[in-house]
């Protein structure tokens, strides 16, 4: 059990990782052996997968650290807060950062905890820009989502989301979380590929690019259902838990974000700091 009284090799690896963020797995087992004698590598690896999967953990470069998905869960139920901060910070204005992930189900752990991070970075009267084909994310994990939207609306900060897509599905997206704070256009003029996604969260950009094989299955679901079951759920999962290599580039750029943001911003309105 996690946090408890005595202590598995998952609350091990979250110790660990509290002091010391991005840790390598062979470090993680040495580091395991010394506290709890003769524990084997593949329980390890065992316990890191199982974290994993439940997001306390996300993975990225072959290093491990506490998801701040899950950290904002203990904070939110203990009242706690702590100071965040990532790698992608000490990058300077026109440097990039690029990752491989062997799925888009490994990719969304980190996405959704640099997300977290950067919604405290972005000024209030500076809008965050989301540009998706299709808004999936919150099949199989709405709480997720909804915890990062509620942060948006605490902040009374602005999200501007353009979907590519204009299905069914889409537009139920559209209906259900749209908000003061949240914005949804779908169906936009703006066209980009299947296999591309772009966020940008003040001078961050984040762009995503997916295998063409995979955009296509996803494109496949959407235009193939009304509504998502449980089965649905299960369905969308393996397909985006199929091994396809999936990049994320962070980059760090005041004049192309701008200009970004700009392009994306001329359907919405942001109002002025003195009327929120």
């Amino acid at each position: 059990m996690i946090i408890s009284k005595k202590q598995s090799i998952e609350d091990l690896v979250i110790e660990i990782l509290a002091k010391k963020p991005y840790t390598n797995g062979s470090d993680l087992v040495l580091v395991i052996n010394k506290l709890r004698a003769n524990t084997t590598k593949q329980a390890v690896y065992k316990s890191l997968g199982f974290l994993l999967d439940n997001e306390v953990v996300a993975k990225v470069d072959g290093t491990y650290f506490l998801s701040l998905v899950w950290v904002k869960r203990i904070q939110k139920m203990f009242g706690t807060s702590t100071q965040n901060t990532d790698a992608v910070f000490d990058l300077k204005n026109g440097e990039s950062i690029s990752y491989q992930f062997p799925s888009l189900l490994s990719l969304d752990t980190y996405w959704a905890h640099i997300t977290n991070i950067l919604i405290d970075y972005v000024p209030q009267n500076i809008p965050v820009i989301l540009f998706d084909p299709h808004y999936w994310f919150v099949i199989g994990r709405s709480e997720v989502e909804k915890d990062i939207l509620e942060v948006f609306e605490k902040k009374q900060k602005h999200i501007f989301a353009t979907i590519g897509g204009d299905t069914i599905l889409d537009k139920k997206f559209r209906d259900e979380y749209r908000s003061k704070y949240f914005g949804v256009n779908i169906g936009g003029k703006e066209k980009f590929k299947l296999e591309q996604y772009l966020h940008i969260f003040g001078d961050f950009i984040i762009e995503v690019f997916i295998d063409r094989k995979l955009s296509l299955d996803i494109e496949h679901f959407y235009r193939t259902r009304k509504s998502i079951t449980k089965e649905d759920e299960e369905i969308f999962e393996k397909i985006i838990n199929k091994k396809y290599k999936v990049r994320m580039k962070i980059s760090r750029n005041m004049r192309k974000s701008g200009e970004l943001r700009k392009r994306f911003s001329k359907d919405f309105y942001m109002p002025r700091i003195s009327d929120l």
